[in-house]
């Protein structure tokens, strides 16, 4: 008999086998998430480009590459790192996943970016990188987990 992936009773809508229980055992981790959305577009990141004169010579197309979010729930006394190359990624759509705090949890924080640029018929990789910090003029920002 060949085995086929969704043979197995409860798979791909099957009837899952009688007396079979899940497992729950498993802890339930808190997690929460802040909102800040990079983009190419924002005035921090277009004052970089043009600042590295990546505008003037024709480099007009910028790309978002990384984002590291630095963050505290007291008072810096405790730093905590996210970064968008982390594995599993914790950012998705300017979200970044907050493991073990409980939503409504008031969270300093400040990111620090990769921007990268090419010309917009360049497609082959970027010409030149930089990054930039997002912290609200040396302030940070503040902001309750969801």
């Amino acid at each position: 008999m060949e085995h086929r992936t969704g043979d197995e009773g409860g798979g791909l809508g099957l009837p899952a086998t009688s007396g079979h229980v899940r497992p729950t055992t498993a802890p339930i981790v808190k997690s929460s998430s802040l909102h800040f959305d990079v983009n190419p577009q924002l005035p921090e990141v277009r004052a970089l480009a043009r600042t590295r004169g990546w505008i003037d010579q024709g480099f007009t197309v910028l790309t978002i590459t990384w984002q590291e979010l630095h963050w505290t729930a007291d008072a810096w006394k405790t730093v905590h790192r996210l970064s968008s190359t982390d594995v599993p990624c914790p950012v998705t759509n300017g979200h970044f996943a907050l493991a073990g705090v409980a939503p409504g949890t008031a969270v300093e924080f400040a990111l620090h970016v990769g921007v990268a640029c090419h010309a917009p018929q360049d497609a082959a990789g970027a010409r030149d990188e930089a990054d930039v910090w997002f912290n609200n003029e040396g302030r940070n920002y503040e902001q309750h987990t969801r």
